[in-house]
């Protein structure tokens, strides 16, 4: 009699139990994926692993890549809170190769805030309104992008974009 008893308290052991398999899988997925999303966190943002670096065929196409890459900060709305007239305190700095070579070369970009004019169909700016009413519509930019290569070369491209 007393082997079914144990067999009984086993079996009704594992009855009791059973739910708790599942919830111990979940958390240990959870656990691992926050080990992975803290581990890819370090390599990007603490490291600065995420930015690529770019191979280009001339120090001139450096140059026109750092304006697109100015171009793709603005339009993601990284100069949004600039007055007219403020430019980047310091260059924004993209590195580079150049194909046949290892050497990294440096590309600097300024980008300044030069004015805002309000674009036909949007409300005019004042003491009631913000520029921001239109929707970051209206903004000049100057983007002056200077990449150094080899042998100090230099490109020096300027360009305006009109937001």
């Amino acid at each position: 009699m007393e082997g079914n008893r144990a067999g009984y308290s086993i079996k009704k052991l594992s009855i009791n139990n059973r739910g708790i398999s599942l919830f111990s899988a979940i958390l240990i997925a959870l656990f691992a994926l926050l080990a992975l999303a803290g581990l890819y966190f370090a390599l990007t943002k603490l490291l600065g692993t995420s930015q690529t670096i770019k191979t280009y065929a001339s120090v001139r196409d450096a140059a026109v890549g750092g304006i697109h890459h100015a171009v793709i900060m603005i339009q993601s709305g990284s100069f949004n809170e600039y007055s007219v007239g403020e430019c980047t305190s310091s260059p924004i700095e993209l590195k580079f190769k150049l194909y046949g070579s290892n050497t990294l070369f440096r590309n600097n970009i300024t980008v300044c805030l030069n004015a805002y004019k309000t674009p036909p169909g949007y409300e005019i700016t004042g003491v009631a309104y913000s520029k921001f009413g239109a929707g970051y519509k209206g903004f000049i930019y100057t983007i002056i992008s200077e990449a150094e290569g080899p042998e100090s070369t230099h490109s020096r491209i300027e360009a305006v974009y009109a937001r």
